[in-house]
């Protein structure tokens, strides 16, 4: 009776961030860095081995009077189509992918199956294979995909004295890339046992990794700055433009078409979702589509607004998952359309640049004069003056983009026609010469430059509020030292803050 000696899934193998008990057994044959690692555990996982990355795994040699059946999943690409591709390789016996008359084949120990009306592989697509020997000498080969059970003839079928048990994954030429998945090696099977053990296999695996795995071509960016490749924080955030890459596939969309991120919460905030978000998930779905994009064969685009960067966790990097659906890829023989209900599916890591500056204010705040508003009987318009004093060791230059506003939640103690505060302007101090400003507007509520000023070290400016009128004194708002914040934006070196400052109320006048 089939017995399972060795399982290697084969994902996993390189990421520091997951914990995998086969980590420790396979690491150390790694021969090359540049292994990618698909490692969403909810679409089935693999190992992406790029130009000449190579793996070796060693079993003890077990064969008895039953046969050894050597199981795995794979998906390949070659960047030469008239050069072979190795899949993997026993001892000296290699399997590889080749061109045999034009048309696709299978060799193994120089022994090929080339593509017929029962057999036919082809880049891009996921297939089960199954190296089957026996004490005889007898070696079979077995290919499937997810359209078919396994064939009960094998494809290729020689005797060859299997003495080896070495398996060599990968070692290619540059740019070919092979996907390999989930290696079993059983051990004491009969030959009538094969074909439940391989559809077993292909009923828990083959047809999550064919639902979901993306031709490697094929990716997609994410960006919210111009300058550099990465996601940036920023104080003065830009829109994120999503854009889909068909590298060598054509993109043909239906009028549907849609796209859905997927990204662990507090990374992203973005009301609209959020609102609409109540399941319990550690997950933020962001959803869009492409319904005012004309696009023929052409990179499929899309700017997502109000959705902007948090970053709770402070991570260096962040993993997205893209889910698009109603599009069709097509390459040479190779097309398939993505629906709603198996969507194309794409894992990436983005990594995060944070450029916000120093986390600590550059300011100290405090009202200048008169810090009292008159709360009494026949009260009058009053002016604030505070000011905003440079306390780092160097110079601010700041921008047009730079600016100031007054928050806070205590306008209650104001009049209604004087708490909007849109009476401010910035002054030089000592002089009190006014500084040029931006007009607020609906967009933008914070009073901005009109031109670079460069505010020198242990020097200030001013901000002015004018025609300031306090309620009269009552149970709701009494006399007092109510709290409001300075909030600052775009100051070069700094990220965006606030300064609290207290505004008084009470009995006595004064004034300017």
């Amino acid at each position: 009776m089939a017995k399972l000696l060795y399982y290697f899934p084969l994902d996993n193998l390189v990421n520091n961030d997951i914990v995998n008990n086969y980590k420790t057994q396979v690491q150390s044959g790694l021969q090359n860095s540049a292994l990618n690692v698909d490692f969403d555990e909810y679409k089935g996982s693999y190992l992406n081995f790029k130009d000449k990355t190579q793996l070796e795994l060693t079993f003890k040699k077990s064969i008895g009077k039953e046969g050894t059946l050597i199981n795995f999943f794979f998906n390949y690409h070659k960047k030469n189509s008239s050069e072979a591709l190795n899949l993997i390789t026993i001892g000296d016996k290699i399997l590889s992918v080749i061109k045999s008359n034009n048309r696709n084949a299978v060799s193994f120990k120089n022994n090929i199956r080339i593509n017929d009306e029962d057999f036919r592989i082809r880049e891009n697509h996921w297939f089960n294979a199954s190296v089957y020997y026996n004490s005889s000498g007898n070696i079979e080969l077995y290919l499937t995909d997810d359209n078919f059970l396994v064939l009960k003839k094998a494809v290729i079928s020689f005797n060859d004295d299997a003495e080896d048990q070495n398996i060599i994954v990968g070692g290619n030429k540059d740019g070919d890339q092979l996907r390999i998945a989930d290696l079993s090696v059983y051990n004491d099977v009969s030959k009538d046992e094969i074909e439940n053990l391989v559809n077993t296999s292909i009923g828990k695996h083959l047809t999550l990794l064919s639902k979901s795995t993306l031709i490697d071509t094929v990716s997609f960016t994410l960006s919210n700055n111009s300058v550099f490749d990465k996601l940036v924080i920023e104080n003065d955030p830009k829109p994120l433009s999503f854009e889909l890459l068909p590298g060598e596939m054509t993109i043909e969309r239906q009028d549907n078409s849609a796209a859905k991120l997927k990204v662990k919460k507090g990374f992203f905030q973005y009301s609209a979702v959020q609102a609409n978000n109540t399941e319990e998930s550690d997950d933020l779905h962001i959803s869009f589509g492409f319904k005012n994009q004309n696009t023929e064969n052409t990179n499929l685009t899309a700017v997502l607004n109000d959705l902007s960067i948090v970053n709770r966790l402070d991570q260096e990097r962040i993993l997205v998952q893209l889910e698009m659906y109603n599009i069709t890829l097509t390459k040479d023989e190779f097309s398939k359309t993505y629906t709603k209900s198996q969507p194309l599916i794409i894992d990436k890591v983005f990594e995060i640049m944070d450029i916000r500056g120093e986390n600590e204010s550059p300011f100290e705040v405090f009202i200048l004069g008169n810090d009292t508003l008159y709360n009494g009987t026949a009260n009058e318009a009053q002016t604030i003056r505070l000011a905003i004093s440079n306390t780092t060791e160097l110079d601010l230059k700041l921008s047009e983009n730079s600016g100031f506003r007054i928050t806070g939640n205590f306008f209650t103690i104001l009049e209604n026609d004087a708490k909007q505060t849109n009476n401010t302007k910035l002054l030089e101090h000592q002089t009190f010469t006014t500084i040029p400003a931006k007009p607020k507007s609906t967009d933008n509520d914070f009073l901005c430059f009109q031109k670079e000023y460069l505010l020198k070290k242990g020097t200030s400016i001013i901000m002015e509020i004018s025609r300031l009128k306090a309620k009269q004194s009552a149970p709701a708002n009494p006399s007092g030292a109510y709290p409001f914040y300075l909030e600052y934006k775009n100051i070069p070196g700094y990220r965006n803050g606030k300064m609290k400052f207290h505004i008084k109320t009470g009995k006595i006048f004064y004034s300017l």
